[in-house]
């Protein structure tokens, strides 16, 4: 409510004035026409409540209340710092990032402090609001506790920003452990639950994803040349996905996926780009017997190895189906 209810508590008229100039800006910044049509309760027109104006926004900034006045003509005024004015949509948001971050994931310690300063003068009505746990549940919960890798994560983040190449020791899914001796960080990524190191290897000389919780150790080696930032390629490949699941729309799994042909049975030919050999192999398996890996042949050869090694694991000894992929 505008001018605050309480402002006839104040004991002289150039607090309750301070206050609500405070309160007339907390929503936002305001021209000084709005921002005195606000307040002509309090600043008198013309030239005389324009200076009065500025005279109150300098005893403010005496009494560690900024108030910005911008060089416009005329000026925009806007407060700086003070404590959020939070809307009912604000705090549902606030309550939905907090419920997001699981306690497994390496920002949860940092994310609930952060939270803890942005919600701690919220009224009685509002921390009600702000402690229902929100309908829209979309948990950000890794396989693993990650929180003991913080520090690991904070190192990696410091040479990505720095520019620097890294020394690995890192044990692979075969439980082997391997040396890489320069690799240059590029980004950390959290998909399938884990949280990924994406970087390029000089010696294989392609990209690879070191899953943070394997790497043993690392060390900084040498900055990177300047402008020798390199960008990982994506693989392009084509898929068919069942009338099943093509009739209520192609999901948006991949990059720049478009169709190029519609089947008779309804199903669809899609081509798409994707990351990695690997992702494509495990988007598609989850699709189960709705989708088809066509095309490139040797990615194709990939996928019939995978669904081989599953039918033997499960003891149905099938022969391995056709490389090439029906006509």
């Amino acid at each position: 409510m505008f001018p605050p209810d309480d402002l006839e508590v104040l004991p002289t008229r150039s607090a309750r004035r301070y206050v609500a100039l405070i309160a007339a800006l907390r929503d936002g910044p305001l021209p000084r026409a709005e921002l005195l049509k606000r307040l002509e309760l309090f600043y008198p027109r013309g030239d005389s409540g324009r200076r009065m104006l500025d005279r109150d926004v300098a005893t403010l900034a005496e009494l560690g209340i900024c108030i910005w006045r911008s060089r416009d003509r005329p000026p925009v005024y806007t407060l700086r710092g003070g404590v959020p004015a939070w809307s009912d949509d604000e705090l549902d948001l606030l309550a939905l990032i907090r419920d997001s971050f699981g306690p497994r994931h390496p920002q949860a310690e940092r994310m609930r402090a952060l939270l803890a300063r942005l919600v701690a003068d919220l009224t009685p009505a509002q921390r009600r609001r702000y402690e229902r746990h929100p309908a829209l549940r979309m948990a950000l919960q890794p396989a693993i506790d990650y929180a003991p890798y913080r520090e690991r994560i904070d190192r990696l983040q410091s040479a990505i920003n720095a520019g620097r190449r890294l020394w690995l020791r890192y044990r692979n899914t075969a439980g082997d452990v391997v040396v890489h001796e320069q690799i240059e960080p590029h980004a950390i990524e959290y998909y399938e639950r884990h949280f990924y190191l994406v970087a390029y290897s000089l010696r294989s000389g392609a990209f690879h994803d070191f899953r943070i919780d394997r790497i043993l150790d690392l060390r900084e080696l040498e900055h990177l040349p300047p402008l020798d930032r390199r960008e990982r390629p994506l693989i392009t490949f084509r898929y068919r996905l069942s009338a099943t699941l093509a009739g209520s729309g192609v999901s948006q799994r991949f990059e720049e996926q478009r169709i190029l042909q519609y089947e008779a049975d309804g199903a669809v030919v899609i081509e798409a780009r994707a990351r990695s050999e690997f992702w494509v192999i495990q988007t598609l398996l989850r699709y189960r017997a709705h989708a088809e890996l066509l095309w490139p042949p040797e990615l194709r050869a990939r996928m019939i190895a995978e669904i081989t090694l599953l039918a033997e694991r499960y003891g149905l000894g099938l022969a391995p189906p056709s490389e090439e992929p029906p006509s």
